[in-house]
């Protein structure tokens, strides 16, 4: 790997951590102060209800890879469109358009997110062009920083699937499979891997996909910043939205990966997250390490001794 040095950052060499040891608990904490919107009720329209029956366990598909792009045309969550991926110029975009030539290892997703002071987080991991794509990568723990017209490099080097071994069979015919595959030379000085450092909190706020995100979304993002900021906390998390992660009906839903990330048995997604519940999910998820069993939309058995 080559390496570079971008504002007080050497190319990314993570430290090893022992595993995170999760835990579940039935029982969320009642909140102890109020913000200022800690008890907000907010109201939806009657066609787009919160779904409060069904049970949580598994209803989210959670990825085994997760690349969160902080670079799109503007930074207001609020206006993006309701299909990220359709939006010209976005990495979603482009990895729409490329996915048939580098297809993805199973089980990855692209989204994009906002962050609260999100153009000094930019600044900090050294965007200084228009071109220039930031993504957080999960479990891996890289912030990459490259340019768009890299994006088939990118795929190729982070995202694509393992090209199938091919085995003689003379009486099958081949099917093709593999042939329209892009054969994509990657260069590693295109990109510049840094620490990731900070716990992620994001929440799905894309109104134009649905308007109970739309409601909930900067509810919850305020919610966080102010607990953790009461909490001493602040300065060792990212929080922002994030787009479309699927189960509209579940709103607030909320993702909390921790700066020790090992793999997709730690992303944590939440569902039917209200303001109210924000301290409580602090106390027990961001400091205890322990899964809110009640709001999970993992799979529950994966932490179960």
């Amino acid at each position: 790997m080559v390496t570079r040095i971008v504002r007080g950052f050497s190319s990314w060499s993570r430290p090893r951590y022992a595993p995170i040891n999760w835990r579940l608990t039935t029982t969320l904490p009642a909140p102890t102060f109020d913000t200022g919107c800690t008890f907000c009720e907010p109201t939806f329209p009657p066609d787009k209800q919160i779904n409060f029956d069904q049970p949580l366990d598994r209803s989210g598909a959670i990825p085994t890879k997760h690349v969160m792009s902080l670079t799109t045309h503007d930074n207001k969550m609020d206006e993006f469109p309701s299909r990220i991926e359709d939006w010209q110029g976005t990495l979603a975009h482009e990895v729409k358009q490329l996915k048939a030539q580098i297809p993805l290892a199973e089980g990855v997703s692209v989204s994009s997110i906002v962050l609260d002071h999100h153009q000094s987080v930019l600044l900090r991991y050294g965007v200084t062009k228009s071109s220039d794509q930031l993504v957080f990568l999960y479990p891996e723990m890289k912030a990459i920083k490259f340019d768009i017209r890299h994006t088939d490099q990118f795929m190729q080097k982070y995202l694509s699937s393992p090209t199938p071994h091919k085995v003689y069979n003379p009486f099958v015919k081949s099917t093709g499979t593999t042939e329209g595959r892009a054969k994509i030379a990657v260069d590693d000085a295109n990109f510049t891997e840094m620490e990731l450092d900070k716990d992620l909190i994001v929440t799905c706020g894309q109104t134009e996909r649905d308007i109970r995100c739309g409601i909930l979304g900067p509810l919850i993002t305020e919610e966080f910043d102010k607990v953790l900021t009461q909490e001493g906390l602040r300065h060792e998390c990212y929080v922002g939205q994030i787009t479309h992660i699927g189960g509209h009906a579940f709103a607030g839903n909320v993702l909390y990966y921790p700066r020790h990330c090992e793999s997709s048995r730690d992303f944590i997604w939440y569902g039917r997250v209200f303001p109210k519940d924000v301290q409580g999910l602090v106390e027990e998820t961001v400091k205890e390490k322990k899964i809110v069993a009640g709001l999970f939309r993992g799979d529950l058995s994966r932490y179960e001794k």
